[in-house]
C-alpha cells in the first residue's frame, strides 16, 4: 500500500502545537512568530507535506508545469543549482513538473511559455524573460525584487535580508576592532536587488561610521587575474584590514592573493563571504560565511507560487522573507556564531 500523505494534523502532533498554528506558519498569515513558522515550515520540508488542494489545483492545470529561469550570467554558481533542486523537489510534492527556461528571449521571439506560473529568481532590471512572462499572463513569483519596470506587475516576492545581513556583519567587524573593512561587489552585469541591497547596506555603513570607502566592483564571471588585481588593490588601500566579498566563492578565490601579499586571514584580517560556497567556503572555520540555504528557499518559493495560483493573484502581491544563517569565524564573535538573521514578517513589496 501507498503510504499516506502527510498532513497538518500530522505536523501538529510532532510539533506538540495547534493545527491553527501550523496552519498559519505554512500560508504566511496569522500572528506567527518567524521561529515558529521556520520550525513548521522546515518540519514540512522532512516529512513530505503538501496541502492537498494546491496540489489538486495544479494537477488539475492547463500545463501541469511551473517555469524557472535564472539569469545565464550566474548558471554556474551552486547557489543557483540548489535552488533548482528545492523547487524541483517541492514540484514533486505538488505532482506537476519543473521547467528551466534556457532559451535567449532576443532571439526566441514571442514564442509562449507552457506553464502555469513562474519563479524568475534574481531578476535583473528590464529583464526581458521576466516581462514576456508578465506580458503573456504567467503568474510570477521573484526571488528578489525586480528593479526595473516590472515589480508592479509581479504576483509576489520572496527574498532574504541581504542588507540587513550585511550591516550586522560589519558592526561584528567594527566591535572587533575592524575600521576599514574593504568591499567586494558585484558590477552592473548583475545588478540584481541581492547586489543592491549588499551595496547600498556597506556604503550606508561606511557613511555612518565616517568611513572613506574601500570598494572594488568586478562582474560575478570575472577571471583569476581581474580578481587577483582588484583584491590586491582593495587590501593595499590604506588602513584596510579586512574584506567582505559579496559574490559567491569570491573570498576563496581572493585568498591566494591574499596570501601572497603575506596576509594571513584571522582576527588580524577577517575574511567574510556574503554568499557561502558550499565547498571552499562553508567549510573554512577561518571565512565568516552566510548561508542563505537556497535548497529550502527554492522550496519556498515553489511552495509560495503554488499558493497564489490556489487563491487567485487578486489584491496586493504577498511578500515572504527567507532566513539567513551567519557562521562567524571563532575569531570574531563566539558569542553570536551560528546565529540565523530574523526575517520580518509577511508584507507587500516596498513597505
Amino acid at each position: 500500500m501507498a503510504k499516506p500523505q502527510p498532513t497538518i494534523v500530522d505536523l501538529a502532533r510532532d510539533l506538540g502545537i495547534s493545527k491553527t498554528t501550523v496552519s498559519d506558519a505554512l500560508s504566511g498569515r496569522g500572528r506567527v512568530s518567524e521561529e515558529t513558522r521556520v520550525l513548521v515550515t522546515e518540519a514540512a520540508a522532512r516529512i513530505g507535506y503538501v496541502g492537498n488542494r494546491a496540489a489538486r489545483s495544479l494537477r488539475s492545470s492547463t500545463h501541469g508545469a511551473i517555469g524557472l529561469h535564472i539569469p545565464p550570467i550566474v548558471r554556474n554558481f551552486s547557489f543557483y543549482m540548489d535552488f533548482a533542486f528545492g523547487a524541483a523537489h517541492a514540484a514533486a510534492e505538488l505532482d506537476v513538473d519543473l521547467t528551466l527556461f534556457a532559451r535567449d528571449p532576443a532571439v526566441s521571439g514571442r514564442r509562449g511559455f507552457p506553464v502555469d506560473g513562474a519563479l524568475v529568481v534574481d531578476p535583473l532590471r528590464d529583464d526581458l524573460t521576466l516581462e514576456r512572462l508578465l506580458d503573456a499572463g504567467v503568474p510570477v513569483v521573484t526571488v528578489g525584487v525586480d528593479l526595473g519596470g516590472s515589480a508592479s506587475r509581479v504576483s509576489g516576492v520572496i527574498e532574504a535580508q541581504h542588507g540587513d545581513t550585511t550591516r550586522r556583519i560589519l558592526d561584528v567587524l567594527w566591535d572587533a576592532g575592524c575600521r576599514r573593512p574593504a568591499f567586494l561587489g558585484s558590477n552592473d552585469l548583475f545588478f540584481s536587488s541581492w547586489a543592491r541591497d549588499v551595496s547600498d547596506a556597506a556604503d550606508a555603513w561606511y557613511a555612518a561610521r565616517g568611513i572613506e570607502p574601500a570598494v572594488g566592483l568586478v562582474p560575478v564571471s570575472a577571471g583569476p587575474e581581474e580578481v587577483r588585481d582588484t583584491v590586491t588593490d582593495l587590501v593595499e588601500r590604506e588602513g584596510v584590514d579586512a574584506l567582505v566579498c559579496g559574490p559567491q566563492g569570491f573570498a576563496a578565490r581572493a585568498l591566494p592573493t591574499l596570501e601572497a601579499l603575506g596576509i594571513r586571514i584571522g582576527r588580524d584580517f577577517p575574511l567574510v563571504s556574503l554568499v557561502s560556497d558550499p565547498v571552499t567556503e562553508a567549510n573554512n572555520p577561518d571565512i565568516t560565511s552566510v548561508d542563505i540555504d537556497p535548497w529550502n528557499l527554492g522550496i519556498a518559493s515553489a511552495r509560495l507560487l503554488a499558493d497564489i495560483l490556489l487563491t487567485g493573484t487578486d489584491g496586493p502581491a504577498p511578500y515572504r522573507s527567507h532566513p539567513s544563517n551567519v557562521r562567524f569565524a571563532p575569531y570574531l564573535s563566539p558569542a553570536t556564531a551560528s546565529s540565523p538573521t530574523t526575517p520580518t514578517d509577511e508584507k507587500a513589496p516596498g513597505e
